[in-house]
């Protein structure tokens, strides 16, 4: 790692200068018409990385009937988004080297046009290639864009925007079940997923006029710019910088590597909440690809016979229920984020992990359709707090030097969870419906084994640009 500097974000600053931080910026700067630009690019991105599984594993009747799917053909299109958006965390490390943006921007771009592309697909060979190209994308697009929540406004901001982007992630799914409840049946599928991907052309319109993230233009040694665009935040919040400040901030000559990342001091830490996410995402996508099968069926939490694979659409009432047991989400997003400000991370990841373990158990204890629904909604709330936390507590524990590179570890380990949740849900299920909700209790078990083992309390960290600084917090 090479020596630090202190650097000045305008060029031939002198003695007169006022020194001030970016946190002190970020709150001249306050909550306006800037933040609120990201946050809905943020949302839109979020939405459809959620939306788009949600919309597959509701399809795959669908598909089935029409290209007469075996179980292995309906596993790999369910495994095909996540599991190559797994792959697409490796490259998490780019926007870290050549900038949140232009990353983005390229992601988003080959997202939409992927996407769109499945939707005019003509075999199931054409669509796992076009959804494996999607999951790659997302695969970038995701942990970028919580990167970016943390980064536009003041540290403690910064939950407004994890909990407006993770009430995306949780309400696509509800959204997604609800749309193909009052729609799917007048459209079809193909335009339902045309229709699923619209929102990436608004994500690209506005990321296209928003600048670079300013914490990353700083660290990376570009303080002209970083200060051309701090000028423009004030300007499009109606507030007016000082025109002689300097901003007290580390260079950006510290070399970024993953080597960073699986530092000691960042190590244990980077380990627990992996393996957290990586349990959490295989219950959610799991109970994503289990509920329209549970609920398109007669489950029964104790039963070992295994149900036959036919074509059989999934129903009217069985949408309906779908986007009933999927809403718990929402409700889990509101209460886990007020949780977490008032009681902590530490403690409601550990309390949420046991109750997430608790109602997957009872699974086992459904003897009716109308108990799985709540069970399953029970499931979905205690599994998306369990992530939320997860979620804040990533941006405060990591530098702007190797967040995104941080990010992408934790998000990739979670996505190979979901895809794992995905082909596991669908294998097990055909060979015994009792055996998903095992697999369920051993990863929420293995959720709560971490969480019981996290000591770090993040809660008030303010966000910070260097792996020195993070050095000098512990």
């Amino acid at each position: 790692m090479k020596t630090q500097n202190y650097g000045s974000a305008v060029e031939g600053s002198n003695s007169d200068d006022m020194k001030i931080s970016l946190e002190e910026i970020y709150e001249i700067i306050g909550i306006g018409r800037t933040q609120i630009c990201y946050w809905i690019m943020i949302v839109l991105v979020i939405y459809f990385d959620s939306a788009e599984m949600a919309a597959v594993s509701t399809l795959i009747p669908l598909l089935s009937c029409e290209w007469e799917l075996t179980v292995t053909w309906e596993t790999a299109i369910n495994l095909s988004s996540y599991g190559f958006s797994a792959i697409g965390a490796v490259f998490g490390s780019l926007p870290d080297i050549y900038g949140r943006k232009k990353v983005m921007l390229v992601a988003l771009t080959c997202l939409f046009i992927s996407s769109t592309s499945s939707a005019f697909t003509k075999s199931p060979i054409q669509f796992i290639i076009t959804r494996c190209l999607v999951g790659v994308s997302m695969g970038i697009t995701f942990p970028t864009s919580i990167v970016l929540c943390s980064e536009i406004t003041k540290s403690r901001y910064k939950e407004i925007g994890t909990l407006l982007a993770f009430i995306s992630f949780a309400t696509s799914v509800f959204g997604v079940n609800l749309a193909a409840y009052l729609f799917l049946h007048i459209i079809g599928w193909r335009w339902f997923l045309v229709t699923t991907s619209l929102p990436l052309l608004l994500c690209l319109l506005l990321l296209s006029l928003l600048p670079e993230s300013p914490r990353y233009l700083l660290v990376t040694g570009k303080h002209t710019q970083a200060a051309d665009v701090l000028t423009r935040f004030a300007k499009w919040n109606g507030k007016q910088l000082p025109s002689n400040i300097r901003i007290h901030v580390l260079t950006g000559e510290e070399e970024r590597s993953l080597t960073d990342v699986l530092s000691p001091m960042f190590r244990r830490e980077l380990l627990l909440i992996s393996v957290i996410m990586f349990s959490d995402l295989l219950i959610e996508f799991g109970h994503i690809v289990f509920t329209p099968l549970a609920m398109n069926s007669n489950f029964c939490g104790g039963s070992m016979t295994p149900p036959q694979h036919t074509c059989r659409p999934v129903s009217q009432e069985s949408l309906y229920q779908i986007s009933i047991v999927t809403s718990g989400g929402v409700f889990a997003c509101i209460l886990g984020i007020a949780l977490a400000v008032f009681l902590g991370r530490s403690i409601v990841l550990k309390i949420s992990a046991l109750l997430l373990f608790i109602t997957s158990c009872l699974l086992f204890k459904c003897f009716s359709k109308t108990m799985t629904s709540i069970f399953l909604f029970l499931v979905r709330f205690f599994v998306n707090v369990n992530e939320l936390i997860g979620v804040l507590i990533i941006p405060e524990l990591f530098p702007t030097t190797v967040r995104n590179t941080a990010i992408s570890v934790v998000t990739g380990c979670g996505k190979a969870g979901g895809a794992l949740g995905c082909g596991l849900t669908y294998v097990l299920y055909y060979t015994s419906p009792s055996l998903v909700v095992a697999m369920m209790c051993a990863a929420a078990a293995c959720a709560l084994g971490c969480s019981l083992l996290w000591r770090t309390e993040t809660r008030g960290y303010a966000i910070i640009d260097t792996t020195e600084e993070a050095m000098r917090r512990t």
